[in-house]
């Protein structure tokens, strides 16, 4: 029956905040739906608001904003049935029925509707609204905050004494003298494996297949991660072999940016169909844009190969639009300016900036100390020239001399490292937040996902900023990003190859090794490589500990675990077990010593499965050695060289 029905998934931009813009782009789509004779179109999760809007949910009256857009789409609805993301606040005067946290109860809910009126059910049961379905499974992990804002459809459930079977019932889309039972789902909904109930998943699909549903829709706002198409069609396969009988499975997701203050986090697509084995027969073939899929009865439901993701470049993508879409946080026409060391990240940042933005946007500004080196100097240039960006070079040399005289004014000397920090804050704020301020632009912070880790970086120095787009590459991903800029989008060498190291990050004796040159003869203290992959696994989304790591040293299989060859270890002396366990401690208690900075920097663009941000959540702590730590640090004592097994 539901072959009948010709379906639109409208994979669209969701702009945060900008309710008006989304469905004015809503009533677009659904008018050129109208004209291909669509019969139901769908849109993403949180499509009207957006769905990362922190406490605004809180907010009665943003709220009441949020659905005040209904009527719009529901007067739109004429000719044509409707599936969209909204929130719903319970304003009902029939009993006590609050929020958890005492406030009026609030649903992430799809409405749906057609010509003019709410939908209705197959069963109705008088509990919830015409026309509106709760999410069932509320996300509480990573940036999900499901469960801070919204109330879920199993908590209505266990309110109410009813089976949750009871209130998950198809909705009915009507073609000519037809009634054709379609389920909605939102997002979590389909990541139902980890939700449990009486021992079992909490198979939303499986409850809405045997209630009839003749297709399923889902309607999510999932955000990019690497490979997160193929883990989800491996969930949809999953939802298959779990419900017994299936049907199809139509999959829609928004694109854009969104954030939480402290994440930039950018949303693909993906939007996919989804035969009756759960195999993906019709894909979106626009990632990162918007897309009106129409599947009509000419739609082919043979299974597709989906193709295989290229880390480096899905992880470009990510950067280049959540750069490019930060109009939606940093207003409609920003212009950026950026400090070049010559270095490898601000090398990166900038030919980002500019390929998102275009040249006349981005200023390079170089600011040499009397330790700044002819070649990264020239570095900077080149890398200006080659992009085509206007520069600057402001010499920060008298003012370090100036403030050096202020502070040592009440009688103490300056130490080494305080002179060091002196010239990065001059730097930082000095001179690009006052010329961000002269010309009404951005500056950004510059640091990678290993220098914030390690608090390598002066607070309002080279830790300011207004986004940090490289803040979740780690330095063997930035320099990865490099090579696959000039090999892949420019096809020639734009950020100068003397930056870019061997695959054990080696350096030939022209080249430039990373430096903050904030001294003579200084290089970065990490073990870049080694470090890299490190932080790779502390940062994971399932996290490896201190512990963990000696374990698998100890083990012999440290370099098969983390991914990295032997000659890794031997390039760094890792081998060793004095200097394992020397490095090691440095490495994590620096990390912890370095929270308070973290809390401090401006966001960053998530391109891992774990970003520092408001994807890591940390409280500042002392460092704590745990019983099993000082076992293990015995044991490795005791050994003469990191053995393989």
């Amino acid at each position: 029956m539901t072959d009948t029905l010709t379906i639109a998934l409208g994979q669209m931009d969701v702009v945060p905040g900008r309710p008006r813009l989304n469905v004015d782009n809503m009533l677009r789509m659904i008018q050129k739906a109208k004209e291909q004779s669509v019969d139901l179109i769908c849109f993403p999760e949180m499509c009207v608001g957006g769905y990362l809007l922190g406490d605004k949910f809180l907010e009665d009256a943003y709220c009441e904003e949020l659905m005040s857009y209904n009527e719009e789409l529901l007067a739109a609805s004429n000719d044509i049935a409707i599936a969209y993301g909204n929130i719903y606040v319970n304003g009902s005067t029939e009993g006590h029925h609050p929020n958890k946290d005492g406030r009026s109860r609030k649903y992430n809910a799809v409405y749906v509707m057609q010509n003019g009126t709410y939908a209705d059910r197959v069963q109705e049961n008088g509990i919830l609204p015409m026309g509106v379905q709760p999410k069932t499974l509320l996300p509480n992990y990573r940036f999900f905050d499901d469960e801070r804002y919204f109330f879920s459809l199993f908590d209505v459930a266990i309110d109410y004494g009813k089976d949750l079977s009871e209130l998950l019932s198809p909705f009915l889309i009507s073609k000519g003298d037809q009634r054709i039972p379609i389920g909605m789902e939102l997002c979590e909904d389909l990541w139902c494996h980890d939700y449990r109930a009486d021992g079992e998943p909490i198979n939303i699909t499986k409850i809405l297949i045997e209630a009839g549903a003749e297709s399923i829709v889902n309607l999510s706002a999932s955000p990019w991660t690497f490979m997160k198409n193929n883990a989800r069609d491996r969930r949809v396969k999953y939802l298959r072999e779990q419900s017994g009988s299936f049907v199809k499975y139509y999959y829609v997701n928004c694109v854009g940016v969104q954030n939480n203050g402290k994440n930039v986090i950018t949303f693909d697509g993906g939007s996919t169909v989804y035969n009756e084995e759960g195999d993906p027969c019709i894909l979106s073939e626009k990632g990162w844009e918007e897309d009106l899929m129409v599947i009509d009865e000419k739609a082919s439901f043979l299974p597709k190969k989906r193709p295989m993701g290229n880390t480096i470049r899905e992880k470009f993508l990510a950067i280049f639009n959540g750069l490019k879409n930060s109009r939606n946080m940093l207003g409609d026409d920003p212009h950026f300016v950026i400090g070049l060391s010559g270095g490898i990240d601000s090398s990166l940042v900038a030919t980002l900036l500019v390929l998102a933005f275009g040249k006349e946007k981005v200023v390079g500004v170089n600011m040499p100390s009397q330790y700044n080196s002819d070649k990264t100097k020239g570095a900077a240039k080149a890398l200006a020239e080659n992009l085509g960006i206007e520069y600057l070079i402001l010499p920060i040399e008298d003012m370090v001399k100036s403030n050096t005289h202020i502070l040592q004014l009440d009688g103490k000397p300056l130490s080494e490292f305080n002179l060091e920090n002196v010239q990065a804050k001059i730097r930082g704020a000095s001179i690009l937040s006052n010329l961000s301020a002269k010309y009404r632009y951005f500056f950004t912070n510059n640091g990678n996902k290993v220098e914030i880790a390690l608090g390598y970086a002066t607070l309002y120095g080279d830790w300011g900023g207004a986004i940090t787009p490289i803040g979740d590459l780690t330095k063997t991903e930035v320099a990865d990003m490099c090579h696959y800029i000039n090999d892949e989008v420019f096809g020639k060498e734009i950020i100068p190859e003397l930056l870019l190291p061997d695959a054990l990050w080696r350096f030939g004796e022209a080249q430039i090794q990373p430096t903050a040159e904030l001294k003579s003869n200084q290089v970065d203290p990490m073990k870049f490589g080694y470090h890299c992959k490190l932080l790779e696994g502390i940062t994971n989304f399932r996290k490896k500990s201190i512990e963990d790591i000696m374990t698998w040293y100890v083990e012999g299989n440290l370099h098969e675990k983390l991914g990295i060859g032997l000659d890794m270890m031997l390039r760094w002396h890792i081998d060793d077990p004095k200097e394992f366990l020397r490095d090691l401690e440095w490495f994590y208690d620096t990390i912890q010593k370095n929270v308070f900075k973290r809390v401090q920097s401006p966001p960053i663009i998530l391109t891992s499965k774990s970003s520092y941000g408001y994807d890591i959540r940390e409280s500042i702590l002392p460092v704590l050695k745990t019983k099993k730590f000082k076992a293990l640090k015995e044991k490795i004592m005791t050994m003469d060289t990191y053995m393989t097994k």
